[in-house]
């Protein structure tokens, strides 16, 4: 049996503005592992000592595959968390026997005692550099090229992320997978209108509105989003209320001058973290879903608002086509004519939801923790046998 020990610091066990991104994406994970039970494979995972408790409450904490390790000091602190992936993860690699280990996000530690697989979810830090505080950026750009460079494989969210990763850091192209996120089953339509009636009603939300769900950030292209609305309400006074739904992440406040410049005070909504339990009605009762990233390493929420059957318009850039195939409607993301009409065109389109309903769900099967699961267990067995 290969033992496979995974950093899962970043993780969060609560129902919380912290159980997003990368954490989500790294629980997703170990639920996909957990579920597939390879008997080949065993694992120790390396949760945050604060979230000690949550994690052996959770189903994780009952599983027979992954064993909880909490950390031996608080990790809760950026730099506390890095000093501890630095200095300590290494020693207690050892001390558990890891064979492989696995960090779910960008970053390996030096001095590794076995072969590592990194997941690189993508390079905005690279690409983007001007829309991260200078610190984060620096950080990125230094330990993700190290570890891209000593890691035995590389994992990437798509194939555009995946040339990115060729292309920023000169790895041999083979040494670089495409590994999907995944869409939670949960994530389908919603055929209940009493169950969405009542949802809409505990929001305050009209029969009608157009929704973006992500981390309000400068990258999601949000002040875009609101010039393009507001060129909606001029063609279409009626046109639906937007919803802007999310955490803050950083750099936000020019978003909120720009919706007061433009007077959609009334017609704009921020509607703050959204649970996760309640993600697939924010998108089940929306008209339609709107994400105009400017980059993204895979684009989980427009694989989710087509996964519930939702009219979708998105990017053409980055990985975002990967994301949204023949389904979404795709608009170069700094177009605000471009998008405007798009918004227009789907509102009047009798069949588009319809079709989505269909279409959408089929799409997005392949995007399965099966396949997660699967992938990363072949990539674990692959790096165990080149100690």
């Amino acid at each position: 049996m290969t033992h496979i020990a995974i950093n899962a610091q970043l993780v969060s066990f609560g129902q919380t503005y912290r159980n997003a991104g990368v954490s989500r994406y790294t629980y997703t994970l170990l639920e996909a592992l957990d579920s597939l039970g390879d008997a080949d494979l065993s694992y120790t995972v390396f949760v945050s000592s604060a979230e000690a408790a949550a994690a052996a409450a959770s189903p994780l904490g009952q599983s027979a595959h992954l064993r909880l390790e909490p950390a031996r000091w608080p990790t809760t602190s950026p730099l506390r968390r890095i000093a501890w992936e630095q200095t300590r993860l290494p020693a207690l690699l050892r001390e558990v026997g890891a064979q492989v280990f696995h960090s779910p996000v960008n970053v390996l530690p030096e001095r590794l005692p076995c072969p590592a697989v990194v997941t690189i979810h993508d390079l905005a830090f690279v690409r983007y550099p001007d829309l991260f505080r200078p610190a984060r950026r620096i950080y990125q750009r230094t330990f993700t090229e190290r570890s891209a460079r000593v890691a035995r494989v590389i994992v990437a969210d798509s194939e555009s992320t995946r040339q990115d990763i060729i292309a920023t850091f000169d790895v041999a192209p083979e040494r670089v997978r495409v590994i999907y996120p995944t869409v939670s089953p949960d994530f389908q339509p919603n055929r209940d209108p009493e169950a969405l009636a009542a949802f809409r009603t505990r929001h305050g939300l009209p029969e009608r509105y157009l929704l973006y769900l992500g981390t309000l950030e400068p990258r999601k292209n949000l002040i875009t989003l609101v010039e393009a609305y507001a060129r909606l309400r001029v063609e279409d006074e009626g046109a639906p209320p937007l919803v802007l739904a999310g955490g803050k992440g950083w750099y936000y406040e020019t978003l909120f001058e720009r919706v007061r410049a433009l007077g959609l005070e009334r017609y704009v909504t921020f509607a703050g973290y959204v649970s996760r339990e309640e993600q697939a009605l924010w998108y089940a009762g929306a008209a339609l879903f709107l994400y105009p990233s400017l980059y993204e390493g895979f684009g989980l929420p427009v694989a989710e608002a087509l996964a519930c059957g939702v009219p979708t318009i998105t990017s053409d850039v980055s990985s975002l086509p990967e994301v949204a195939g023949p389904v979404a409607i795709q608009v170069p993301p700094t177009d605000v004519k471009r998008l405007a009409q798009a918004m227009r065109d789907a509102l009047v389109d009798c069949t588009l939801r319809q079709r989505t309903a269909v279409e959408g769900p089929q799409w997005t099967r392949r995007f399965s923790m099966d396949h997660l699961a699967r992938q990363y267990a072949a990539v674990y067995h692959e790096a165990a046998q080149s100690r």
